[in-house]
């Protein structure tokens, strides 16, 4: 039906109500299609939040770590703190601050972050099963906590996951030496040296296990010459008993008669 000409402003207020309504429409038809294609939207962008939150905490955890190297540990420590709070399930930042705490003697907050690492590091590895930084940071979290057992554990699977680390071969060396498994605590530096000749630290490591397997073999042998003398000082008592004359019995007195 067309509009009077006697009411001329009805017709333009139609009008430009039909506008606003293909133009709403229109929209509309844009963002379902942007969506379609995984371009903005309002779940994108929130979750565009959330990746940019997650960059910032990595780029704290890494001028914080440059702070702890220069011995900066205070700054370290709010650093640290400043990653976490963009990001509370960077595991990494929760380790170094843990570090930053035990430089400044705060031995009960490091404990804690320790702890708190360990938690992230192992959600992490269960949905990324290949990152081997993730397992060599778990087992230094233990090894700050002198979980040497599990130390170990992680360190191992960080070796299989990338064996050409050589960090990690002298980590496991190390916490191998104080288990007390000093075969395998070589190997472990030897590796280190294989990958890096220079490494002295790996150098002194794989002199002080092949002390410590050392001493355990001279261990064994002198424990085993003393259980070999007690037996030959048991069968020696045993034969001179033997041998020995029994005392000789008390002559009975004969009864006079009567």
């Amino acid at each position: 039906m067309t509009a009077s000409p006697s009411n001329p402003t009805k017709a333009i207020c139609l009008a430009f109500l039909s506008i606003l309504i293909f133009v709403s429409l229109a929209g509309c038809r844009r963002n379902r299609s942007l969506d379609a294609n995984g371009n903005t939207s309002p779940g994108s962008s929130v979750t565009g939040d959330a990746e940019a939150a997650k960059r910032q905490a990595q780029s704290l955890v890494e001028k914080g770590k440059e702070l702890y190297r220069n011995d900066q540990d205070e700054q370290a420590v709010d650093t640290f703190k400043q990653a976490i709070q963009s990001d509370p399930d960077n595991a990494e930042a929760h380790l170094r601050l843990g570090m930053s705490y035990a430089a400044l003697d705060n031995k009960d907050e490091a404990e804690g972050e320790y702890k708190k690492s360990i938690e992230l590091f192992k959600k992490k590895n269960s949905a990324e099963a290949k990152d081997a930084s993730s397992y060599f940071y778990l087992g230094e979290a233990h090894s700050f906590l002198h979980q040497d057992d599990d130390a170990v554990r992680a360190y191992r699977q960080a070796t299989k996951l990338n064996a050409e680390d050589e960090e990690t071969w002298y980590r496991l060396g190390m916490a191998l030496t104080r288990l007390a498994q000093y075969p395998e605590a070589s190997s472990a530096f030897q590796k280190a040296l294989d990958l890096d000749p220079n490494d002295s630290r790996a150098s002194d490591g794989l002199d002080n296990s092949k002390e410590g397997s050392q001493r355990i073999k001279e261990g064994k042998k002198h424990a085993e010459d003393m259980l070999k003398k007690q037996q030959e000082n048991a069968n020696g008592n045993l034969n001179t008993n033997s041998n020995s004359n029994p005392k000789p019995s008390p002559r009975r007195t004969p009864r006079k008669p009567w």
